[in-house]
């Protein structure tokens, strides 16, 4: 069959088939990371942290990385 004898439909089936193996490529590495990577808990002050800086990006504010150094006290 050469490539002007492929229906749409053919083409369809290949992209779900594509699809399926890919969502079953994601499940695994889904598995995978929760078998591998260890569960942290995280604590109100944290919490706070997070949404205070998706706040800060929603807003378009941003510091350099050198005031970030600064701020959290690394060389």
């Amino acid at each position: 069959m050469n490539i002007a004898q492929v229906s749409l439909d053919d083409v369809f089936t290949e992209v779900k088939k594509v699809n399926m193996r890919l969502e079953s490529i994601e499940k695994a590495l889904e598995t995978f990371i929760d078998m591998v990577l260890p569960e942290e808990e995280i604590d109100e002050d944290e919490w706070n942290e997070i949404f205070k800086a998706e706040s800060e990006i929603e807003r378009g504010e941003c510091i350099t990385f050198e005031e970030l150094k600064r701020k959290h006290e690394v060389k």
